[in-house]
């Protein structure tokens, strides 16, 4: 996912447009930071489902 920034990093480093090293660090970062972001909001889903249900049924209810 993040393998186009690399390549255009390297391209603009090939005509000597260089980043600094913070921009490589956070590049080595982002994958794990972001398969934590995707982790939370899954747990976020899960949480909410049972709540969504339950808005479901009283819904239903007042439709009947």
């Amino acid at each position: 996912m993040f393998g186009p920034l690399k390549e255009t990093i390297a391209l603009l480093s090939t005509y000597g447009d260089e980043m600094p090293e913070e921009i490589h660090l956070q590049l080595q970062e982002l994958p794990e930071r972001w398969d934590g972001t995707k982790k939370l909001a899954l747990r976020a889903k899960q949480n909410a489902a049972p709540l969504q249900a339950s808005e479901v049924n009283i819904i239903h209810k007042k439709c009947q």
